[in-house]
């Protein structure tokens, strides 16, 4: 009965691999969609800087052709002038012309404001694309880890299920169909003592039922969950 017992905790232990290395499996996808997400997110930033750069630029060159538009609009207004036959008709010239004028000053304060922000977004690019890369490249680099580790786990995982497959054929029927069915209720079917108390459901075992399980002539459940109880404290 003790090779047994033994076989039932090292199928336990076999089952709770599986079940870990099924759920860590599970995380690095999540993960790795995470890490990708977030290289994204820098490169969207780094895109946007660059993109308000050519923009500003942009804005910046037809606020001149603008201003340029403007002046010429003046220089004929300007010419107007000298043919106008009434007071009304150049005071309105005037009027048009200084509005003109007044429109290319608040221009060139736009203009003003496009390039102190043009120079701000220079100064700092190339901390944002150098950030980005190395954020890109030591993100990247866990990612290669991880799918590294999504590897080893498969393996691990098999290497347990084929284990696990070759010890429950070994165990003696009765147990084979004990261990199946405790498990499909109480998922871990298996558990050791520790502290004179039961693992599975943390219930505290009677001294007499302690003396029993310290025998391991034969399998025995806990009267609280109906787990396989198996003593190992004082074993190897």
């Amino acid at each position: 009965m003790d090779t047994v017992l033994d076989l039932l905790v090292k199928i336990q232990n076999l089952d709770d691999e599986i079940k870990d290395t099924g759920a860590e499996l599970a995380r690095i996808p999540q993960e790795i969609a995470k890490l990708e997400t977030q290289i994204k997110t820098r490169e969207e930033d780094l895109k946007k800087a660059e993109d308000r750069i050519q923009e500003l630029k942009k804005n910046y060159k037809l606020k001149e052709l603008e201003i340029t538009e403007n002046e010429e609009k003046t220089s004929k207004l300007n010419t107007q002038t000298f043919a106008v036959k009434t007071n009304e008709e150049y005071r309105a010239i005037l009027n048009e012309i200084d509005f003109i004028k007044k429109r290319n000053r608040e221009i060139e304060d736009e203009m003003i404001g496009l390039m102190e922000e043009e120079e701000q977004l220079k100064n700092s690019i190339d901390r944002i694309r150098a950030d980005t890369k190395e954020f890109k490249d030591i993100t990247l680099g866990k990612i290669a880890d991880m799918k590294k580790k999504s590897e080893s786990l498969v393996e691990r995982g098999k290497m347990a299920k084929a284990q696990l497959h070759d010890d429950f054929a070994k165990l003696p029927e009765d147990a084979k169909n004990l261990y199946t069915r405790i498990k499909k209720v109480r998922d871990k079917a298996v558990c050791p003592i520790v502290d004179n108390t039961c693992t599975g459901c943390f219930a505290n075992l009677t001294h007499q039922f302690l003396n029993e399980l310290k025998q391991r002539n034969k399998i025995l459940l806990c009267d609280n969950c109906g787990r396989i109880l198996v003593y190992t404290n004082s074993r190897t």
